[in-house]
């Protein structure tokens, strides 16, 4: 029997290299099978504001997009995730056998959201963001490699560690030289890197991983264990969390969010990032 909720699904035409819009082609017709009222957009179209559901049909990228639909524009609508792109690391938290089954039933719970603002202008992720080599790694792929190991190879070669104050919940945890920030949301990013075993989607908070002054090869090695999804153990790396991290650069720092890559934060310029508790609904099991 179909849904009668409305839903939209947003495909992106590139996600996976293209390969999320062919399977998603292949899908069509137990789509229309399982849902009597949906609508269909393509890559940035516009969201339709009425819908129950907005379905996320790609990978991290996708999520993101859509998660920024709604936090602007519809906040009422639940969050739907068809993972069909190269990265999906977000939907990596409750992998599903069924995704279009799960979404046909439409059964929600509530999850956190990062909020990140910094000169009056906000954005929201839903799984993870980091600043430093992060996102010089999102920058590599975006501009040469699909390949995360590659290119975070090649990022660490050149990428030099600046200076940072970090502080959580308004108290100072760390002071000195940043190889990477990571906020998260959710436990995975890099293509199944368990960078934060210890976040929860719905508690309220963003685990956040310092790792600090520590040498590229020793990075390429911790970072490579964390795809057993346990903590890093090195001296130079720390661990969080937080309702409310405030940082502040020396020099011009790289951002990235759920593997979109953000303007530059300027030296000078306070980056406040957040959790919004429960602040969307996901179609997920129970």
């Amino acid at each position: 029997m179909a849904n009668k909720m409305k839903y939209a699904f947003v495909v992106n035409r590139n996600a996976g290299k293209g390969s999320a819009v062919k399977k998603w082609t292949a899908l069509e017709a137990r789509v229309a099978e399982l849902f009597e009222d949906y609508s269909v957009v393509y890559d940035l179209a516009p969201i339709a504001t009425d819908a129950d559901v907005v379905v996320a049909v790609g990978g991290d990228g996708t999520v993101h997009y859509v998660v920024n639909h709604l936090m602007r524009d519809n906040r009422h609508a639940a969050l739907g995730i068809l993972p069909l792109g190269s990265g999906c690391d977000f939907a990596r938290n409750f992998e599903t056998d069924d995704a279009l089954a799960v979404l046909a039933r439409g059964e929600t719970k509530a999850i956190d959201v990062g909020e990140i603002e910094s000169a009056g202008n906000k954005m929201w992720f839903a799984n993870v963001a980091d600043a430093g080599m992060g996102a010089e790694v999102t920058r590599q792929m975006a501009s040469h490699s699909r390949n995360y190991l590659f290119s975070t190879l090649k990022a660490l070669v050149g990428y030099k560690n600046v200076d940072v104050r970090l502080s959580a919940d308004g108290e100072e945890v760390y002071v000195g030289p940043l190889k990477c920030l990571v906020m998260a949301n959710g436990k995975y990013f890099g293509d199944g890197m368990g960078i934060a075993p210890d976040a929860v989607l719905d508690d309220g908070l963003l685990q956040y991983v310092i790792i600090g002054d520590i040498s590229r090869l020793m990075a390429a090695i911790k970072l490579q264990q964390t795809y057993k999804c346990t903590r890093i153990k090195h001296r130079h790396v720390y661990y969080g969390s937080a309702r409310e991290l405030c940082l502040e650069v020396s020099s011009a720092l790289a951002f990235e969010a759920d593997g979109e890559l953000m303007a530059k934060m300027p030296a000078g310029e306070s980056v406040y990032i957040r959790a919004i508790h429960h602040a969307l609904n996901l179609v997920a099991e129970k």
